[in-house]
């Protein structure tokens, strides 16, 4: 059996998750074209400060509307499926801390520069990561 949140789901848990992954998925969209906007922008005069601006505001948006939805989704799952995520976040929180916190000590060491955006994927990563285990963990799996 494939441990997945999925099968925790009712049709208005589908619903909703399926409106965050939309959400999440314009906004990645959106936030790869405002930073290769903004890389390239001297490349490309043609792209004006007013459309960078849209560009970066439109990933702003899009990303809080996915924030919404996830919220939404959460509010009105059941006890089980809202305690799969709450441990899945809690990993990701944790995860994005401690890379957070002792990465730049690394760097000072001499490992490459992380930044933010590495960071925002060891988060991420680690949130998919406790949802797998969360769900494994529920669904009878060790």
């Amino acid at each position: 059996m494939k441990p997945s949140s999925a099968g925790f789901h009712t049709g208005r848990d589908a619903r909703n998750a399926g409106g965050f992954n939309r959400w999440m998925l314009a906004a990645a969209i959106a936030y790869v074209a405002a930073t290769a906007a903004l890389r390239w922008r001297a490349a490309l005069p043609a792209i004006s400060p007013a459309l960078q601006w849209l560009l970066v505001g439109t990933a702003l948006l899009f990303a809080v509307e996915a924030t919404r939805r996830y919220v939404l989704y959460l509010r009105q799952a059941d006890e089980l499926l809202r305690r799969i995520q709450l441990e899945a976040l809690g990993l990701g929180f944790a995860a994005g801390a401690v890379v957070a916190l002792l990465y730049p000590l690394f760097e000072l060491l001499g490992a490459p520069a992380l930044g933010g955006r590495g960071i925002a994927v060891v988060l991420l990563l680690a949130w998919a990561a406790g949802s797998w285990l969360a769900a494994r963990r529920y669904s009878g799996g060790t």
